[in-house]
């Protein structure tokens, strides 16, 4: 009788070329997962500073003008609440605002560590500097300023 010798098993070469076709896919999914990540982040980007744009058109209409500053603050570090005129406009976490003043209880920050948001104003006009990371609604990735009534490319002050 002949016993034939079977292989049991894969071969050194049918286990290299499924680790390499394995490496090559999570190669793929982290590029795509960062890009969406990136993408997630300048969403909200975009979304934080029209919040921060509703606010300050609130307090024109109460207060007459907007916030006056003459060099430019980073929004929600020490600037962390947007209250009235006599509260001092962007304050502190420690100052109290009078409730009928608060205009915005929790100012956002970039979702990024090493990114702010900053704002520069004058009575009649304000900027909110921000950065996205890729092309978004707003255009290519870059440095942003949000006006009054619009965003762009460049600053109005």
């Amino acid at each position: 009788m002949k016993y034939f010798n079977k292989k049991n098993g894969f071969s050194l070469l049918e286990l290299l070329i499924v680790i390499l076709i394995i490496i090559g896919l999570a190669t793929i999914s982290a590029v795509a997962v960062n890009s969406q990540r990136a993408k997630a982040r300048d969403a909200k980007r975009i979304s934080d500073i029209r919040q921060i744009q509703t606010a300050l058109e609130f307090y024109k209409s109460d207060e007459g003008d907007y916030l006056l500053v003459a060099d430019p603050i980073i929004l929600g570090k020490e600037q962390v609440k947007l209250c009235g005129k006599a509260e001092g406009g962007f304050v502190s976490a420690s100052k109290e605002c009078k409730e009928a003043s608060t205009y915005m209880t929790a100012i956002p920050t970039d979702p990024l560590n090493g990114k702010d948001y900053f704002y520069s104003g004058t009575a009649e006009t304000y900027d909110l500097q921000f950065t996205t990371e890729r092309q978004s609604i707003l255009g290519v990735a870059g440095t942003y300023f949000a006006h009054p009534n619009s965003t762009d490319l460049t600053p109005s002050l």
